[in-house]
């Protein structure tokens, strides 16, 4: 298994190098190939294409097939000497391509055996030689017509042998100024990754290499020995004499330019933006004969440039639309930058701001501190908030400022300086102390509340439970009707009294409590102790107190809720008719209980059933009357268990559904 796993791991590898090796290949101007021991091409590189041929269609060929009839019978023995001898071997080739053009190729060529020591392949490379050659041809003629010139000087100028001598000895350094000329520009076309062009006194193009054609458009057979490309380059006149100014200066004057930005049009109409160097071209004479140009295409350069500058532009204008005063620094407390409100916060321009430190501005805005936080905050990151009094300069007044420094970053995530907000406080604190006496005086009122919640509560009920008791002795004793019937009103106000007492402070106290305790309550068990409580009422109108319930109903709650459902149950008995029921159900909604009451009286019209939890609001009831406190006490209880409180129409029938939820446990 692990022989297997390494195995695969270095299959990977080989395969990550062959991948590695073949971009490499295929990116080098020389043509690389493999070959099987028959001369049948494995592989060769897409550089053949300079040729015309396709590298897939010559997949599985003979090599041979390529080569001028002349060199194959050599090329092949060279091939069989090889497999014998395992030696490599360098020769020259002659190349046809698809229509029938001779090419020469310098050709090296070694053989590999596999693991097994039988032949495995011919891995070549051919590099192109044909210029060389063409050029090297074109020397020897020179060199033949000077031989020839030279005999006929020798015997026409016997007698200026040492002029002779010089004219040789110059000749031989054009020679090798010309050849190292030629390499020169063969080195450059075939590897510069930049544009260069060398222009004659003319301006006409003499040399334009690769980097050229990609960036122009244009090959070099549309240029070469033209000026035509610079109308095409430069289609605008004004613009075009601009640039030729320039080049003119350079070819007559020998003016060296650098970083020289123009703005090129390619062939395709795409503009482009070079950045040039321009130096003057020498003879062997030192004459100025031309100017060599290297061009860098900084198109991509100059949108991200613009696009920082919008960027930028952008920020500030957003930071100084914030009102509030906000500054940055980098590592060494110099500042970068500000926004408006900074600048009136300070009293000092942002022009005079930047570039200095807060030592340096005198800028007496009393937070010294600020440079032992900001390198605090450059050690250990994060950020940190605090307050402070200080006077504006904008109008010398004390002002409560939090001050928020926060460090930031580049990409890398390493920390280039402090940034730090400005958020004036001032309302802020006037409104806290305002707030803070006020709610010690509202604690005081709340205080006395209470007391007089207390006092009324019990006083109150002190002088109605004198009144309800006399009532009960006249009424005990008294024998005429129309007084009887006086002290039973006198009987009943009282009991109203009291009623609206006791509701009354009810909703004092709940009208205060903000925080609640909880507790698992069982209403089953709750409201079957509720409705014991009620049934002497109900038996005295003939009503029937149903509770179809048969299991436990654990909610958290707070024992307060037995005053939602007493509420609820008594005002259903209340305002239900004779000889009727009264239906209490628990429902289960996933989540919570709830607690339903159903009655089956006139009902509640719907636009009243909004009003009907507001104290002192109640639906009238013709025969009964009410504190209007009962169901604002239930509205109360049941928001703080943050349950829900809702009223419907019994659904086909009349009378009212009243419903509260409470939280399962």
């Amino acid at each position: 298994m692990t022989a297997h796993i390494e195995s695969g791991i270095m299959h990977n590898a080989l395969n990550v190098e062959e991948n590695r090796c073949s971009i490499l290949i295929e990116n080098i101007a020389d043509i690389s190939y493999i070959l099987d021991p028959e001369g049948i091409i494995d592989y060769i590189s897409p550089q053949i294409r300079k040729f015309g041929l396709d590298s897939h269609k010559m997949h599985g060929t003979s090599f041979l097939k390529y080569i001028n009839s002349s060199d194959r019978e050599d090329l092949e023995f060279e091939f069989r000497k090889m497999l014998t001898d395992s030696t490599p071997f360098d020769n020259l080739l002659r190349v046809l391509d698809q229509d029938g053009k001779e090419h020469c190729l310098e050709n090296h060529a070694e053989f590999q055996r596999g693991r097994n020591g039988k032949p495995s392949r011919i891995i070549g490379i051919m590099k192109d030689v044909t210029k060389n050659i063409a050029m090297q041809k074109e020397l020897q003629r020179y060199r033949d017509k000077f031989d020839e010139s030279l005999e006929i000087r020798n015997s026409e100028l016997a007698s200026s042998n040492e002029t002779l001598k010089q004219e040789i000895k110059d000749l031989k350094e054009t020679e090798e100024r010309i050849s190292s000329l030629s390499q020169f520009q063969q080195t450059v076309i075939e590897n510069a990754d930049i544009w260069l062009d060398v222009l004659n006194r003319d301006v006409e193009v003499v040399i334009w290499n690769n980097a050229a054609e990609r960036i122009s458009g244009y090959t070099r057979d549309e240029v070469v020995g033209s000026t035509k490309i610079w109308d095409q380059l430069y289609p605008e006149k004004e613009y075009r004499d601009e640039i030729f100014s320039t080049i003119t200066r350079i070819i007559e004057e020998g003016t060296k330019v650098s970083d020289l930005e123009t703005i090129i049009t390619r062939k395709d109409g795409e503009k482009r933006v070079i950045l040039w160097n321009y130096k003057k071209l020498l003879n062997s004479k030192g004459e100025n004969i031309g100017t060599i140009g290297i061009g860098n295409d900084i198109t991509k350069r100059k949108e991200a440039e613009e696009i920082q500058i919008k960027h930028v532009h952008f920020m500030q204008e957003l930071i100084d639309a914030i009102p509030a005063p906000i500054c940055y620094k980098d590592k060494e407390g110099i500042y970068l930058g500000c926004n408006k409100a900074f600048e009136d916060f300070s009293g000092i321009k942002k022009e005079e701001i930047i570039r200095k430190n807060i030592s340096e501005l005198q800028i007496d805005i009393q937070i010294a501190e600020s440079h032992c936080t900001d390198t605090e905050l450059i050690k250990t990151g994060g950020s940190r908030t605090y307050e402070k009094e200080v006077i504006y300069a904008s109008d010398q007044k004390k002002h409560n400022i939090m001050i928020n420094k926060s460090v930031f970053t580049d990409i890398k995530g390493d920390v280039l300086g402090v940034i730090g907000v400005i958020i004036d406080i001032t309302d802020r604190v006037r409104s806290e102390i305002i707030l803070k006496e006020y709610a010690e005086q509202l604690e005081r009122s709340n205080e006395l509340k209470d007391i007089f919640t207390d006092i009324m509560r019990h006083d109150l009920l002190n002088h109605a439970n004198v009144i309800n008791g006399f009532a009960y002795m006249l009424l005990q004793m008294e024998k005429d009707e129309k007084k009887i019937k006086n002290l039973e009103n006198i009987e009943v106000s009282n009991r109203k009294l009291m009623e609206l007492i006791e509701s009354a402070a009810s909703f004092a106290k709940f009208e205060t409590i903000d925080d609640i305790n909880f507790e698992t309550i069982e209403l089953a068990g709750m409201l079957k102790d509720i409705i014991k409580h009620f049934q002497y009422h109900a038996k005295q109108k003939n009503v029937v107190i149903e509770l179809p319930v048969h299991r436990e109903y654990n909610a958290l709650a707070n024992p307060m809720i037995e005053e939602v459902f007493a509420n609820l149950i008594s005002n259903a008995i209340k305002y239900g008719p004779e000889n009727s029921k009264v239906i209490v159900d628990i429902i289960d909604k996933d989540t919570d209980w709830k607690v339903t009451v159903t009655d089956f009286g006139d009902g509640i019209p719907d636009n009243e059933k909004s009003l009907i939890f507001d104290r002192f609001k109640r639906v009238d009831k013709k025969g009964v009357k009410g504190t209007g406190l009962g169901l604002a006490i239930v509205k109360r209880i049941v928001d703080l268990h943050g349950g829900d409180l809702s009223v419907e129409d019994n659904l086909g029938n009349s009378g009212t559904v009243f419903g509260v939820t409470f939280t399962k446990v």
